[in-house]
């Protein structure tokens, strides 16, 4: 499969569900969907279009537009093309389904985000800290208003 057809089958397949769709090249494709389609749209990448590899998941913050953008990079061993999904969340209640039962490899992209950005992933197996101590939970250390950084002090030097 080419770029082009991975688009037209997951507008085909999704046509409310996926929307902003763009092919940065032959071998990059970027696609937005709607927070609540995720996994579905996952469960068709993988069994349908031969997406196989969750190959990273994160966020990033935009206090500006009030949301946090939850980030698959998604591959296939089958074809050479690579898909960004995104899907934006509230920033005030980010929360969506998590993607695991389709790729066991987000337990713990999905438990890094939960620490560093407060993104809440409904149905996740273990959905408890992975990184930051356990006094900084609810922190959010990585959203761009955390008032905790740059904290200079010799205990949060790494």
């Amino acid at each position: 499969m080419d770029a082009n057809s991975i688009i037209a089958s997951l507008s085909d397949k999704f046509p409310d569900e996926i929307y902003d769709t763009d092919i940065e090249s032959n071998i990059r494709i970027v696609a937005k969907v709607k927070p609540e389609n995720v996994v579905d749209v996952c469960r068709y990448l993988k069994d349908e279009l031969s997406f196989g590899h969750l190959c990273c998941e994160f966020a990033a913050d935009y206090p500006d537009r009030n949301g946090i953008e939850v980030i698959y990079v998604i591959g296939s061993y089958d074809h050479p093309v690579i898909l960004t999904m995104k899907a934006l969340l509230p920033r005030d209640k980010p929360e969506i389904e998590s993607v695991v039962p389709v790729y066991w490899n987000a337990n713990w992209y999905e438990r890094e985000t939960y620490d560093l950005f407060g993104v809440k992933y409904l149905n996740h197996p273990n959905l408890k800290p992975f990184i930051i101590p356990a006094e900084m939970i609810g922190e959010w250390p990585l959203r761009k208003d955390y008032k905790g950084f740059p904290n200079r002090t010799a205990n949060n030097l790494v």
